[in-house]
């Protein structure tokens, strides 16, 4: 089942004013609720690049969850329909000028992977999930 999250407008950082850095070097982009914990950007440890990677950080706010509609989507179309209910989002990392990726921990079970994204004009194209390394650009019309 695909599931819609990360919408809350109350929770989501989107403005450029509340992007708050905090002493780890990590950017708080979704403020946790009842159903999922708080997700942050990751600085890697360049907390002084903060300022000039705010605009990708607000786009990758914007778009988390979008993102994570294609990640759901991706394991439906593999035979994984409980997704949403096993993983959430818990960190965001800006590898490139055009790649993020998300950080998904299991709820259920102890695990961690990352899925990453290529930022392309109309959207977001799935490069990698999890051990899959080469994502085929067509994946959604196999």
């Amino acid at each position: 089942m695909i599931q819609k999250r990360y919408t809350d407008t109350e929770k989501l950082i989107t403005k450029m004013d509340d992007l708050v850095l905090t002493k780890h070097g990590e950017v708080c982009i979704y403020s946790g609720d009842q159903w999922y914990t708080d997700v942050f950007v990751d600085l890697d440890g360049k907390p002084e690049q903060f300022e000039e990677l705010k605009p990708m950080i607000l786009y990758a706010a914007k778009n988390l969850c979008n993102m994570d509609l294609i990640a759901q989507k991706y394991c439906a179309l593999k035979g994984e329909s409980n997704f949403a209910f096993e993983y959430e989002v818990a960190y965001i990392n800006l590898n490139a000028p055009d790649e993020i990726s998300l950080r998904y921990y299991g709820m259920q079970v102890n695990t961690e992977f990352d899925v990453v994204f290529q930022c392309v004009e109309d959207g977001f194209l799935l490069k990698r999930f999890g051990t899959v390394t080469e994502v085929p650009p067509e994946w959604d019309k196999e």
